[in-house]
């Protein structure tokens, strides 16, 4: 192969992928550099700097934007949270909660088991006084005294020897004496009954699942479920409504991407487009190749 065979047919191919290639390597390098404008004799020079770092602010208004309305949007994370991946071992891990024992959950919740004994003994404090003062508030030895009073009149009135012998005094008299002790064995011993009966229903009901407790109410495990269900779905959507109502998706974006340095953000899109912009460059190399080979025929 002599020379003028060379120069007439592998040259001019070999010249047009050089330059092909070089002058995509170059576009490409101009989307960042230079970082900063460039001067000559007072005067900016064109191009400079370049096209990304002279565009960032738009660049991350735009961005933002997209963010917010394209892929950060309601519908899309609500329907990430409402998966069957995120949602089942969710509501799996309630339903197990709901199935152990009320003290080992709340032995759990409290942090440790001696401080739900505690819990539990305020509890029964707490609902053995309103227990007890909703007895007293319900004025049993006054209704004691009023409604064995009518019985006892009722019961006089119908046998003639009885209405002969006992009178209305005498029977206000005994019917008030039984609700005086009535209202004594209540004042004495109420409290302490009330307090028996409480702590042991409340340690019974300790070692009871909230499931058994919710079915003998009359709610099934399915019913549960499904309500869990419900509730969760609800909770998530309003949660993400909120969430997105007191953020600014696309003002966070745009004030990220300009507080980011312009070395970071070139890192960051060779990061995710760097095997497309070497493909750019490559491309250059095989256009110009391809118009070299042609310029051998015209």
């Amino acid at each position: 192969m002599n020379w003028d065979t060379v120069v007439t047919y592998l040259l001019p191919p070999l010249i047009g992928a050089v330059i092909g290639y070089f002058t995509n390597y170059i576009a490409v390098k101009m989307l960042f550099y230079p970082h900063k404008p460039v001067y000559l004799f007072g005067h900016q020079l064109p191009l400079t700097p370049g096209a990304i770092p002279k565009g960032k602010a738009r660049l991350a208004k735009s961005a933002g934007k997209i963010v917010q309305d394209e892929l950060f949007t309601r519908e899309d994370i609500s329907g990430r949270l409402l998966t069957e991946e995120v949602e089942k071992p969710l509501i799996d891990k309630v339903m197990s909660i709901l199935d152990a024992d009320i003290r080992e959950t709340g032995a759990i919740m409290a942090g440790s088991s001696e401080k739900y004994d505690k819990l539990e003994e305020s509890l029964t404090e707490l609902l053995s006084l309103k227990i007890t003062d909703a007895i007293k508030r319900m004025d049993i030895p006054g209704t004691i005294h009023r409604e064995g009073k009518a019985m006892l009149l009722d019961h006089v009135l119908n046998s003639r020897l009885l209405a002969f012998v006992v009178s209305d005094g005498m029977i206000d008299k005994v019917m008030k004496a039984v609700s005086d002790k009535m209202e004594e064995f209540i004042d004495a011993k109420g409290p302490e009954m009330v307090s028996e009966i409480t702590t042991s229903r409340i340690h019974d009901l300790g070692n009871r699942t909230p499931l058994y407790v919710l079915e003998m109410a009359g709610y099934d495990p399915e019913y549960v479920r499904r309500k869990i269900t419900e509730a969760y779905r609800e909770s998530v959507v309003n949660a993400v409504n909120s969430a997105l109502r007191r953020i600014d998706v696309a003002k966070v974006v745009e004030d990220k991407i300009n507080a980011m340095s312009v070395e970071e953000l070139e890192k960051g899109v060779l990061t995710v487009m760097k095997t497309e912009l070497k493909l750019i460059v490559d491309l250059g190399a095989l256009i110009g190749l391809v118009i070299g080979s042609i310029n051998i025929f015209i």
